[in-house]
């Protein structure tokens, strides 16, 4: 028998025992959406209140109102074809069956599928609110990772934080480095439709203690930061954190390091300017110091939910090297 045809009949022949791959389409969907598919009634009852308050409750730190997430309602009998490749699904059903799940990569991939079902409104209501906090962490955190992957897309290249203060940052090639002060501090800014998206970096002084650390202290901190580097448009205006909300504060970790996250508004002092900031101070044990990472939106009139998010989502892409 010919070599080549023996060769060609070996290969057909795995190929035909081979089980077919279980493929997968890719999911779809904006950032910060999620579809609730439940039954029309049920969504038009306690139940989808609870939904609703527990998955569409205030994003801390705007200034104005805006959900954690958008909520897209669908029947259960519709749930078919492409409204499965949602990239997050909650799955609510009033049955007999007792279940509460949250499965990953189920109908689409990237996924996250929270089942929940029960005999009553009131068993569906206690799983949801027992395990609210545990669904949020999920799906924002695949929501962190979507939006990592499409501003890879197309990403800065050069950003001067690697030179500046040996980091690097994954953004959108939209951001262009505004400024660099003495002291290792780094502002990138990218323009909006109605404003501007901002960055500062920089390094804390070796005298501070991130234990030490409280709401008191880091407002005090990037108020001074703002004084020095980021001026308004009048004489004497400068960037500081508006006292008329108090910020939100909380531990957190940052690519597996401590970090302090603060969410609250800013204004210009001595001129008309506002809006969001989120800032992250991070305990940086390769090189014993404190890294500051903060975002601040201006852009007056329009929703801000995404932005921030977007800063977030760039700061979590957060790459320390040694230095020399």
């Amino acid at each position: 028998m010919n070599l080549k045809y023996f060769f060609f009949l070996a290969v057909l022949i795995s190929s035909c025992n081979s089980p077919t791959p279980n493929y997968k389409p890719k999911s779809s969907g904006n950032i910060n959406t999620v579809t609730v598919v439940i039954e029309n009634s049920l969504w038009n009852s306690s139940t989808g209140d609870s939904i609703r308050s527990f998955f569409a409750s205030e994003f801390e730190g705007l200034p104005q109102q805006e959900p954690i997430f958008s909520l897209r309602q669908i029947p259960t009998e519709t749930f078919s074809g492409f409204t499965r490749e949602s990239r997050n699904i909650i799955l609510i059903q009033k049955i007999t069956k007792n279940t509460f799940v949250i499965e990953k990569d189920k109908y689409a991939y990237p996924q996250i599928l929270v089942n929940v079902s029960a005999p009553t409104v009131e068993q569906i209501i206690n799983k949801i609110k027992k395990n609210k906090e545990r669904i949020i962490d999920e799906i924002k955190t695949n929501e962190i990772k979507e939006k990592q992957k499409r501003i890879k897309i197309s990403k800065l290249n050069k950003t001067n934080l690697s030179s500046a203060l040996s980091i690097d940052l994954v953004m959108p090639s939209a951001y262009k480095v505004y400024k660099k002060g003495d002291g290792n501090i780094v502002w990138l800014q990218r323009d909006t439709d109605k404003g501007t998206v901002n960055i500062l970096a920089y390094e804390l002084k070796s005298e501070e203690r991130f234990e030490a650390l409280n709401l008191e202290k880091i407002i005090q901190i990037r108020d001074s930061i703002g004084e020095l580097f980021v001026p308004g448009r009048n004489e004497n205006s400068y960037m500081i954190t508006e006292f008329a909300y108090e910020p939100y504060i909380k531990k957190t970790k940052v690519k597996g390091l401590e970090a302090i996250e603060t969410r609250g508004t800013w204004e210009v002092k001595n001129d008309f300017m506002a809006g969001p900031f989120v800032n992250y101070v991070i305990k940086d044990t390769l090189n014993k110091r404190m890294i500051v990472l903060e975002g601040f939106v201006f852009s007056p009139s329009s929703k801000k939910r995404n932005l921030i998010f977007e800063l977030e989502a760039i700061f979590k892409s957060l790459k320390i090297y040694k230095r020399n």
